[in-house]
């Protein structure tokens, strides 16, 4: 029996070194993956940029805003959460067109400021590109020095977190600069705590309100659920599929405006 002990030892230490080679090469594997996939994301946002100012340009008129002196003018920047197009025209999974948080906040600001214009824009490509200020001039044809306020619903598509607090407060400066009366109300996270913490510190660092939703970060009670029926901007019908089912419900959807609302109140 002696005589096998150093064999056996010999034996679990070769295991554990071709263990701990087939674990390192699993994790560089897994690792390779996720930058190509962080890659790939960030060459579509480019392409969808293109895409982007390409519309812009040929369909002017359609970009031409109506904010005036004496309306309350207001540009929402986010996500599917904010806008997704199509035949939603709307923030995803809110069962009517004016159910999103967007048209909550639009229908209080009529009870109280009277004339509102107000635009939505989906921004999503910000959000997966990996050089983010390079997408900022897409917002130029809403930014305006006659803005009153200004939400940022950005993070939830973000993959690559290492520049996302840097990057969210350039766009910040950016949209300051370029709507200078406006309040810049910073909105949290709808499903992780670590993105919403930046979210919180880039607010904190540009002195903009912060809308907390982190009391419902990932909770059912708050998102839609697969199957739910909700009316498409043509009058039919569409069911919520089960990778959509994630996205605020109803109540979700009135929970961030109340947490939008709420800030809006911070001098």
């Amino acid at each position: 029996m002696d005589k096998k002990k150093p064999f056996i030892f010999f034996l679990i230490i070769i295991l554990l070194t071709i263990g701990g080679l087939l674990a390192s090469k699993f994790i560089k594997h897994e690792k390779s993956q996720n930058e190509r996939l962080v890659r790939l994301e960030s060459m579509g946002a480019t392409v969808s940029y293109l895409k982007e100012k390409q519309q812009q340009a040929n369909n002017y008129y359609e970009y031409t805003t109506d904010y005036t002196d004496d309306s309350f003018n207001y540009f929402a920047i986010g996500n599917s959460l904010t806008l997704i197009n199509g035949n939603w025209g709307r923030g995803i999974c809110s069962t009517r067109p004016d159910n999103d948080y967007f048209h909550l906040i639009v229908k209080e600001l009529e009870n109280t400021q009277g004339k509102v214009v107000a635009y939505p824009y989906n921004y999503a490509d910000w959000e997966r590109s990996n050089d983010r200020n390079f997408c900022l001039d897409l917002l130029d044809v809403y930014l305006s020095d006659k803005l009153n306020l200004v939400t940022i619903q950005l993070g939830e598509n973000v993959a690559d977190k290492t520049t996302f607090e840097q990057d969210l407060e350039s766009l910040i400066a950016y949209v300051h600069a370029k709507a200078p009366k406006a309040k810049i109300i910073i909105i949290g996270d709808f499903w992780d705590k670590e993105r919403n913490t930046i979210r919180q510190t880039a607010a904190q660092n540009t002195n903009c309100p912060f809308a907390d939703i982190s009391a419902i970060i990932n909770n059912k009670e708050y998102q839609s659920k697969e199957g739910n029926e909700c009316l498409g901007k043509d009058g039919n019908t569409i069911k919520v599929s089960a990778a959509a089912a994630t996205h605020p419900s109803d109540k979700g959807m009135q929970y961030i405006a109340n947490a939008v609302l709420k800030a809006m109140l911070v001098e």
